[in-house]
């Protein structure tokens, strides 16, 4: 645990960047020690890690999802969720469309960065399609777009990558008012992620430490 860190980097953030921490493999204790500092949103990667600590921790934390989604899960997913940040497929998107539930998380659509075969994740051409049916963009609560970058120690691939879609966030923005947050950034490239725009940084290992 490095609440040092923690309280380092969020005196820095500006009022409008949102810092998630990623809680996924952490203890609850180690949640409660970041939410007695006054930290309220928080990332998980498994749904059912998230549904466990949800019924363990206060009720106004801020849950977002960030995992691989199976289809059969969406509407769980949906339920116990306030962000989904990993949106990639059609499939998804499909079955987003088809489900009922009385409160529609907020959805970020995931911009594929890199040519690493192992991540998944739309299109440029996909984003912009899925963002110009605004019926859609409303009916899914969409509000902007995730990015995960290249696993490479070349800082200018990764910042070549967030300034796509960074480019492409200021684009669609621009055309609908509904796409507010771009998370971009996690503990080793976030600073390159707010060089380059991002209002949501996923911050894990550089505030709880590495995980057991």
């Amino acid at each position: 645990m490095n609440l040092e860190n923690y309280k380092k980097i969020s005196s820095s953030l500006d009022k409008n960047i949102k810092l998630v921490a990623v809680s996924k493999g952490q203890p609850i204790e180690k949640i409660h020690e970041i939410y007695q500092l006054g930290q309220r949103d928080f990332g998980e990667n498994y749904l059912q890690e998230l549904i466990t600590k949800k019924q363990h921790l206060p009720k106004d934390i801020v849950w977002h999802f960030m995992g691989n989604i199976q289809t059969n899960k969406v509407k769980e997913i949906c339920i116990n969720s306030d962000y989904i940040h990993s949106v990639s497929r059609e499939k998804v998107l499909q079955k987003l469309t088809n489900i009922n539930v009385k409160n529609m998380p907020k959805i970020l659509l995931q911009l594929k960065l890199g040519d690493e075969t192992s991540k998944s994740g739309f299109l440029p051409e996909e984003i912009s399609r899925i963002s110009y049916d605004k019926p859609l963009v409303k009916q899914l609560n969409i509000v902007g777009l995730m990015g995960i970058s290249q696993n490479t120690a070349d800082q200018s691939k990764i910042r070549k990558q967030f300034s796509q879609i960074s480019k492409l966030f200021n684009e669609l923005s621009e055309e609908n008012q509904a796409f507010k947050f771009l998370s971009l950034g996690m503990s080793q490239d976030y600073n390159i992620a707010l060089d380059c725009g991002s209002n949501m940084i996923r911050l894990g290992s550089i505030v709880f430490g590495e995980r057991k």
